[in-house]
């Protein structure tokens, strides 16, 4: 892997690293697609570029151009790159910076994906922490996952696999922890807002029942100790942000092979919180009835194959039910969105599905055995 990088990366993945207050969009550094630019950092003379912004309400913290690029002399360069940059969304930008996103995808393509045990796209060239930017390969042939549409059973378990493969690789892995810029249990949706309790509950209470919405409550009363409780469970290199949107496809739809985009959320941290994030968002509620089990085996079993020991199905169970109350936060986080002007109508519906199927999964695992103080639900 050929990469060619502008500065080194500020290994500094503290929060305090970016002040609390909301960006002005206005005054941000967005890289945009530019012809002078573009020759600069590919180290090749571009003639004419075509450029198209994709993806819109898809990423959470990013904007993404198709760039078609034509160049003199003819170059190794293919004939289109994805650019990759900040969210010009306040909300969003301001979370990114916070938590350092770009600069954690920016090192992960530079320490660990050259040796990842999945397929990840080829990086052409990057940015830096203060000048957040990625191109990279534009994976034109494959098929995009679609969050509000969903991902198919097919979709899910080709998911699965792939992670599972990663989380074995790095299962209690000393090297995840010699990575300066790698956080251990940091995710976007690591705050919570408890104020939006209240209202979340009058808006979704109905939709989503009593006793998940109980298991809400509680979930927030006691999130210190879920965290605490996630830190004290085997840890491995974690996406954080494992949905359809983020995952591209080849191959027939039996027999889905994925490309796991956007690793700005990684983090050292608890495997499980991967499949909770993945079936609880991704996987419409027709689809996954029936098969949370399955899918349950599945992962376990791929980390038993691929050298994961002392690891029981039942701890792997517990551990997904962990996960799943982690990821309540995420529909708290998406809630915030939904009466913001600049979110979009697709934006709008998927973030309110998301918020049910992550609603629904906590249901469906009873993951409310899990929680440190029990209750009766």
């Amino acid at each position: 892997m050929t990469i060619r990088a502008t500065k080194a990366i500020r290994g500094d993945s503290s929060e305090s690293a970016v002040p609390d207050s909301m960006p002005d969009p206005a005054a941000a550094a967005i890289r945009r697609p530019e012809l002078v630019w573009l020759s600069e950092v590919l180290g090749q003379t571009i003639t004419a570029m075509e450029s198209l912004e994709i993806g819109a309400s898809r990423g959470f913290l990013s904007t993404t151009w198709r760039v078609q690029l034509q160049t003199d002399p003819a170059s190794a360069l293919p004939s289109s790159l994805v650019l990759k940059s900040e969210s010009s969304q306040p909300l969003f930008q301001a979370i990114a910076r916070k938590r350092n996103a770009f600069a954690r995808e920016i090192a992960f393509y530079q320490t660990i994906a050259p040796a990842i045990k999945a397929p990840v796209p080829r990086i052409y060239a990057m940015g830096n922490a203060d000048d957040c930017w990625l191109l990279m390969e534009d994976l034109i042939d494959h098929r995009a996952g679609d969050q509000v549409r969903g991902l198919s059973q097919d979709e899910v378990r080709a998911v699965v696999r792939a992670m599972a493969s990663i989380h074995a690789q790095f299962w209690l892995s000393s090297e995840l922890t010699n990575y300066s810029w790698l956080p251990a249990n940091l995710y976007w949706f690591s705050e919570v807002d408890h104020s939006l309790l209240t209202p979340f509950l009058h808006d979704y209470s109905r939709r989503i029942g009593e006793r998940v919405s109980t298991v809400m409550a509680e979930c927030l009363a006691q999130l210190a100790e879920i965290d605490a409780a996630i830190a004290c469970r085997p840890f491995t290199l974690v996406h954080g942000d494992l949905r359809a949107d983020n995952v591209m496809f080849i191959g027939e739809d039996h027999n889905p092979r994925p490309t796991i985009l956007d690793w700005q959320s990684a983090s050292s941290s608890l495997g499980a919180l991967d499949l909770a994030y993945l079936l609880g968002g991704s996987e419409p509620l027709a689809e996954r009835s029936g098969h949370l089990e399955e899918l349950l085996y599945l992962w376990h079993g791929d980390l038993q194959a691929n050298g994961v020991a002392d690891y029981s199905l039942s701890e792997a169970r517990r551990d997904l039910q962990l996960g799943a109350l982690r990821c309540l936060a995420v529909a708290l986080r998406l809630y915030a969105t939904l009466y913001d002007p600049d979110t979009t109508v697709r934006g709008a519906l998927f973030h309110d599905e998301a918020i049910l199927r992550h609603c629904a999964v906590v249901d469906e695992l009873r993951a409310w055995e899990a929680l440190p103080q029990p209750i009766a639900a």
